[in-house]
């Protein structure tokens, strides 16, 4: 398999001139992700390019085995502050080559970076652009997933086509769209699938 930690530094290194052009009142400004503004969902990704075994096992025994309260918990840590501050927090993680301890976690810190940063840039109305392969890449690596992202499970019975990259996946009532659209209605966003169309696209909705 190719190394992916490049595709995922620069994606890092594009989300991060994205934050750069933003203010302290955008950096409050609430985004896809549930509960969570701007600077929460930066702080997560901090985290997780800080991560290590050693901190995700005692940081869940912490959180009473409870994997959204270890999420919340380095969230805050790592969001605290000003909005200048976390963004050198940022900074310091975009050539990291660290990544969540689990299976494919390569793809992980890949979809980590995209979907999060999606869920920032379009919140704002400015949709991110991305390498033909890194969608690529990710696109394929989702429609196999199980829990939590459950992808394999909202495609069943569903042809997904890109009409921006060479990437189509599945049998069945057709949803047709840009890449990341289909990337981010396979983990559950259901917004971006205004962007599709298809005899698919109100099943897939009904899946987030």
């Amino acid at each position: 398999m190719a190394d992916l930690m490049p595709m995922v530094h620069a994606e890092r290194r594009s989300l991060a001139g994205f934050l750069d052009t933003l203010s302290e009142e955008q950096w409050a400004a609430p985004t896809w992700c549930d509960k969570w503004n701007v600077q929460h969902v930066v702080g997560h990704l901090i985290a997780a390019g800080n991560v290590t075994v050693p901190h995700f096992v005692s940081g869940l025994v912490r959180a009473g085995f409870s994997f959204d309260r270890f999420v919340e918990g380095d969230c805050e840590r790592y969001a605290a502050g000003t909005p200048a501050e976390t963004r050198a927090r940022f900074e310091a993680i975009i050539d990291s080559d660290r990544t969540p301890p689990a299976p494919s976690s390569h793809h992980i810190a890949l979809g980590e970076v995209m979907v999060h940063g999606e869920d920032i840039r379009r919140s704002l109305g400015r949709p991110g652009e991305h390498p033909a392969v890194h969608l690529i890449t990710l696109a394929e690596f989702y429609k196999n997933t199980g829990p939590p992202l459950r992808g394999r499970k909202r495609v069943a019975g569903l042809r997904l086509e890109a009409t921006d990259v060479d990437w189509s996946t599945g049998e069945g009532r057709l949803v047709r769209g840009p890449c990341m659209a289909l990337i981010m209605a396979m983990v559950g966003r259901t917004a971006p699938l205004a962007e599709c169309e298809g005899d698919g696209v109100d099943a897939l909705r009904s899946r987030a």
